[in-house]
């Protein structure tokens, strides 16, 4: 098959400083593909860089040389070492990289399993490629396939259906309990990074109301303003509290903010409607014990780390079967792709059988004397017949080897010595 490579390394292999340092930032890609795809005996270029991996795709002349030159060019753009990258870069060759495109893409290699992010970050980097004119037909088919693959992972399974991570599970309990929140109050005390987190994924789940209540009012204000929210000054807490269905706290507080006496004060002046705490502080926040009165509900970092993880599990599940899909899309396009590698050798073998065949009858023409015109076009039928039957059974060889991915490359390679053949995947 074409020599694909791949050189990459992700969230697994290296530690962030690492993909930090080699990291290539999107307004320096399109030099950076021109750069690669410079190198000797590297066809078409792409690379993939996100927060998690730097990735190297190319189409070589040569696997060997293809890694050494995408090894190469990522050593001497992040100005690492070899032995800064030591045992960190992994590396992919023909039908390998086939499917590890088509897994990330399905997002069945993220950290994050299922995350629908990555799919958009291979089809930017694709778009780049494009742009830049490193990408050619046999990367367009495999990006291209990669996606119906991800699209066929998103339409039979239900990988990306459960919440993995806090903030979707917070929305979530909170739906469990009070169904939609389009017309729900919320309360969200605490302005830091988690308190961004909660209310980021309250408003893109289209909740309704959202409040924001913290010691610095500049700093709620701020986050308040930043997600189109309305803030309250932290003196107002009981109150704000009292009108909200649903009450998260993130702060650095080390006391307990939310009493259990606070609470049952409040709920005759809620008319017994119900209220949801989600305490996602450490040191808690809400006194748990609140969680006794009737029609309140409490929970906390490790409620919400038990539905992480139980969904997490879910997306396993589904995964099996995204694993199976993504099998059969990458042994369906490698199929495709050595059967359009095949091609060129088929012509090639039968236009050098048929040229050695024709300069031979030439050769007897000359020697022989003249023929008229119809014996020749006998003479020179013959001959084509003759190099096609001499053909025949060396491409019968290599087509029944499809089931044998390597034993075929071995034998297209033999062939390719046997009848000097070039080796050119265009």
């Amino acid at each position: 098959m074409s020599n694909l490579v791949l050189v990459g390394l992700n969230h697994r292999t290296a530690e962030v400083g690492i993909r930090e340092q080699a990291a290539i930032q999107v307004n320096r890609m399109p030099d950076a593909l021109k750069e690669l795809s410079s190198h000797a005996g590297i066809r078409e270029s792409m690379i993939l860089s996100t927060c998690n991996r730097v990735e190297l795709l190319s189409l070589a002349d040569d696997y060997e040389q293809g890694i050494a030159a995408l090894e190469s060019f990522l050593r001497r753009h992040s100005q690492l070492s070899s032995q800064d990258l030591e045992n960190k870069l992994y590396q992919y060759t023909g039908d390998q990289v086939v499917r590890h495109v088509f897994r990330v893409a399905c997002s069945l290699d993220s950290m994050i399993l299922g995350e629908p992010q990555i799919l958009g970050q291979v089809k930017s980097s694709y778009s780049i490629a494009v742009e830049a004119q490193t990408v050619g037909s046999y990367l367009n088919s495999l990006l291209q396939a990669s996606f119906r693959a991800a699209k066929r992972v998103r339409s039979e399974t239900g990988i990306g259906e459960y919440s993995v991570s806090v903030g979707s599970a917070i929305v979530e309990l909170a739906r469990k309990i009070l169904g939609n929140l389009g017309d729900k109050r919320i309360l969200i005390i605490g302005a830091g990074k988690m308190g961004e987190m909660a209310i980021r994924h309250l408003v893109s789940s289209g909740a309704g109301t959202v409040l924001v209540a913290n010691r610095s009012a500049v700093s709620a204000r701020n986050l308040a303003e930043r997600y189109s929210a309305a803030s309250v000054p932290f003196e107002d807490l009981r109150s704000a509290m009292i009108r909200s269905d649903i009450i998260i706290t993130s702060t650095g507080a080390a006391e307990i903010l939310i009493t259990h006496s606070m609470v049952q004060q409040a709920m005759p002046q809620r008319k017994n409607a119900p209220f949801v705490f989600i305490d996602i502080s450490v040191p808690r926040n809400v006194d748990p014990s609140v969680a006794s009165i009737d029609n309140v509900f409490c929970y906390d970092i490790d409620d919400l780390g038990a539905v992480v993880e139980a969904n997490t599990q879910e997306r396993r599940r589904e995964a099996v079967m995204a694993e199976k899909i993504v099998e059969q899309e990458a042994q369906s396009f490698c199929a495709r792709l050595r059967a359009r590698d095949l091609t060129p050798i088929a012509v090639q073998i039968q236009d050098s059988i048929e040229g050695i065949c024709q300069s031979e009858l030439q050769r007897h023409l000359r020697k022989i004397g003249t023929y008229s015109p119809r014996e020749t076009e006998e003479l020179e039928s013959m001959v084509s017949r003759i190099a096609g039957k001499i053909a025949h059974p060396w491409l019968a060889q290599l087509k029944s080897l499809h089931q044998d991915p390597l034993r075929q490359d071995a034998f297209a390679d033999f062939i390719r010595q046997m009848f000097h053949l070039r080796k050119d995947p265009e």
